[in-house]
């Protein structure tokens, strides 16, 4: 009855292990021994598929970590675009002459 239940919570985990983005879905590896049995892997090459993992982990992250620098440095040139368009706005309304129209 036990083993029928870490089955089932095994094939729940490969199911949520799904990919987003490409990124493969991590797995949470509560026995190894199982673990080793149901994937078909010795110990070496389970290590090194993990580590091949863990890279392709680390390399996703570097470059999410420069996407949302650059993104950061985006942010005072778009709020100075913002105040720019709030002046023309008020300019509209007014009637006041604008020399940017």
């Amino acid at each position: 009855m036990a083993s029928s239940s870490s089955e089932a919570g095994a094939a729940a985990a490969s199911a949520s292990a799904t990919e987003r983005r490409g990124i493969p879905g991590a797995q949470f590896v509560e026995d190894v021994e199982t673990y080793l049995n149901q994937s078909g892997l010795d110990v070496n090459s389970a290590l090194s598929f993990l580590q091949e993992r863990l890279q392709q982990y680390k390399l996703v992250e570097m470059k999410l970590l420069a996407q949302q620098r650059d993104l950061q440095a985006k942010i005072p040139d778009i709020e100075k675009c913002l105040d720019v368009v709030a002046t023309l706005q008020a300019k509209k309304g007014t009637g006041e002459v604008c020399f940017l129209c």
